[in-house]
């Protein structure tokens, strides 16, 4: 086996002994290996640094290539949470393109390879779909994009104009993303209230990287322990979100959106996508300060409707339904 010396693995761990096995022969068995992996274990108390490096080795005595792989792997005494984990993991890393690794996938042999040429080709950041699986690792019949209910504009759209597409909801799943090194320089710290592959996607996307997609390169597995997983876009699913309480909610993305806005400049952003942080900021502004009685809801809402933010900056009519409807 090849082994691609520009490419590092960031893998994160938590509690993942069940599937830890499946994930590692699945990387060590890729067309193209990766330099080195590191792993950042938030504390797991199930046995899964052990075996993860019984497994690496059982793996390195019977392929020379695997053995030439370089190894490293933090144990957290303290948990940092999934973003600080990762934050920490990708800093350890040394090559010039960062794969991201969740501890419970299966990878299909050609994802490093596949992604990599697109790195090389000049993309500065890269995603795809992903084949969702169940515990035991048998299909679910339907895919993330599909579970996601991407539509052909945004998968247009994160090519052609990033910015726009993330602004309203983020679409990139870590699991499947890998970017250079750049993107990272340029991202951490991570902000407090973002999750990591959608605040690296969107710095990417400010900081002018080309985007890529791909089909499904790995097996996304779904179960009841996932930290971050995705539940399909159906009615019954929407009809949950109406019902939700909401002020939580606004005020996170209120939250996320003022800390993006304020590294904007250092980001490097266009006047174009400031401008349109901007007015993202105005509209989390206006949505936390809706009053939570429903009967005088809509005047404010209809305001903002006027405005063209919520097609602009949000999910158009499906956000002025939740928005109108929503108890806060």
């Amino acid at each position: 086996m090849a082994i691609s010396p520009d490419i590092s693995v960031a893998m994160c761990t938590y509690n993942g002994a069940q599937y830890i096995v499946e994930q590692l022969e699945s990387m060590a068995a890729q067309t193209l290996l990766p330099a080195e992996i590191v792993v950042s274990d938030d504390g797991s108390t199930d046995g899964t640094v052990a075996l993860l490096k019984q497994t690496w080795e059982r793996l390195a005595e019977h392929s020379s290539g695997v053995r030439k792989v370089k190894l490293t792997v933090f144990s957290n005494k303290t948990s940092l949470g999934v973003t600080k984990n990762f934050d920490q993991a990708i800093a350890a890393t040394t090559r010039p393109y960062i794969f991201l690794a969740d501890q419970d996938d299966i990878w299909f042999p050609r994802r490093l390879e596949t992604e990599s040429a697109q790195l090389k080709a000049g993309a500065g950041f890269v995603f795809g779909d992903a084949q969702l699986i169940n515990e035991s690792g048998e299909p679910l019949g339907h895919s993330l994009f599909e579970a996601l209910a991407l539509s052909n504009s945004e998968r247009t759209g994160i090519v052609s104009h990033p910015v726009d597409v993330l602004i309203k909801r983020n679409i990139v799943t870590g699991a499947t993303a890998a970017f250079s090194r750049s993107v990272f320089e340029k991202a951490t710290p991570f902000p407090a209230g973002w999750v990591h592959d959608e605040w690296l996607a969107m710095v990417a996307a400010l900081t002018g990287k080309r985007f890529a997609v791909t089909e499904s390169l790995i097996g996304y597995r779904q179960h009841s322990s996932n930290q971050i997983g995705v539940k399909k876009n159906t009615i019954a699913t929407r009809m949950a979100k109406l019902r939700a309480e909401g002020a939580e909610r606004n005020a996170r993305l209120l939250a996320r959106i003022t800390s993006l806005s304020e590294r904007t400049e250092e980001l490097g952003a266009s006047h174009t996508a400031q401008a349109l942080i901007a007015s993202s900021l105005k509209f989390q502004q206006a949505r936390s300060a809706y009053p939570r009685n429903r009967a005088i809801r809509w005047v404010p809402v209809i305001g903002q409707v006027l405005t063209g933010r919520y097609f602009r900056v949000s999910n158009g009519p499906r956000d002025v339904l939740r928005d109108l409807v929503q108890p806060l």
